[in-house]
């Protein structure tokens, strides 16, 4: 099966590599309900198929201010899906009136996890649902991981160690290695792309996306501009120090990923010079919380570094939601209320800080 041809939801107009049109949901739904009839699904397992992903397009075309048809998949990120869990066990009730049963709601987000595990490995489109750990996403509050301002400090240590340290030197005394000698290179990238999250409030993918010309480290201004946020939204957030710092040092040590003769636009390269994938940032990230010990926070996802720049700035500018709403690029306040810690957690905060 090939992937959908793309229009406004209709899955029937070409897309060539030398047009792209941008992946609608609608047209991935269709792909995904194709690919399941194909399996072999009968057609009242179909059925309840799309009605569970046309109630999940047409909730996300309310909270985006968009038609159904208008609706793109990157749209569907790990903030939406998260908030329409909440939404399907918390806000979403029968006819009469009643709450959805815990099972049913189970049932909706089991046909969504499947509906993204295709689209990631058939039309090798981004599986949102990568960046929420199940178990979490599945409770009916779901606990939101964060990181402290210590555990930060713990997170970045051994990443800030490993870019300061020199190659050693090879078997039998032989130069450096091509790999070693990119070892700190690749270590200030990370410590860069994932301050970016945590200091900025960055996705994965903005992160990922950012050109070098997206920066501007001029004094007075000094800010990082996500041109090509969710919904093609430009943003511009001003730059923490630390932010500054990690992204000086990293540019400093950039050309070293760069191939001769060439300029790459992408600000974070991998080791061939190309833009850095999110599943490198991810698996990355992984590498680098258990190399910090942070026990607590295993299941730590490149999501919840954004998550703590939210929590951090309500934490430290109390009831300022629009404000943190335009630097997040979130198009309502309801979506930055989830940042806001609740009365316990804001009293382990508190006394984490004496």
């Amino acid at each position: 099966m090939s992937a959908p041809e793309t229009t406004k939801g209709s899955g029937s107009a070409a897309q060539t590599a030398a047009d792209p049109a941008p992946l609608f949901l609608g047209d991935a739904i269709a792909f995904f309900l194709d690919a399941k009839r194909a399996g072999g699904r009968g057609e009242k397992t179909i059925d309840d198929y799309r009605k569970k992903l046309d109630l999940f397009q047409r909730w996300l075309a309310s909270r985006s201010g968009l038609g159904e048809v208008d609706v793109p998949y990157a749209s569907a990120d790990a903030d939406a899906v998260e908030a329409y869990a909440v939404y399907l066990k918390n806000e979403r009730t029968l006819k009469d009136g009643k709450p959805l049963q815990d099972s049913t709601a189970k049932s909706h987000l089991a046909v969504l996890k499947s509906f993204f595990e295709t689209a990631s490995r058939r039309l090798k489109l981004e599986n949102p649902m990568d960046d929420l750990d199940e178990v979490r996403f599945r409770q009916a509050t779901p606990k939101r991981l964060y990181l402290t301002k210590e555990e930060a400090g713990r997170l970045f240590a051994p990443i800030d160690r490993a870019a300061r340290s020199a190659p050693g030197e090879g078997p039998d005394g032989a130069p450096p290695s091509r790999r070693a000698l990119l070892a700190p290179v690749l270590a200030a990238r990370d410590h860069a792309a994932f301050s970016a999250m945590v200091y900025a409030g960055l996705r994965i993918e903005e992160a990922a996306g950012l050109a070098v010309w997206d920066l501007d480290l001029s004094r007075g201004a000094e800010e990082v501009r996500v041109a090509k946020g969710k919904g093609n939204k430009e943003r511009a957030v001003p730059m923490a120090p630390k932010l500054k710092r990690s992204l000086s040092r990293y540019l400093s040590v950039r050309g070293d990923l760069v191939p001769a003769g060439e300029d790459p636009s992408h600000l974070f390269l991998n080791e061939r010079g190309r833009r850095v994938s999110e599943n490198t940032l991810r698996r990355r990230l992984y590498g680098w919380v258990r190399e910090a010990r942070l026990a607590k926070k295993a299941a730590l996802k490149p999501h919840d570094l954004r998550r703590t720049f939210g929590t951090w700035y309500l934490q430290d500018n109390p009831g300022q939601l629009r404000e943190l709403a335009e630097l997040m690029g979130h198009s309502d306040l309801s979506q930055v209320m989830k940042y806001a810690l609740s009365d316990a957690e804001r009293a382990r905060a508190g006394v984490g800080r004496l």
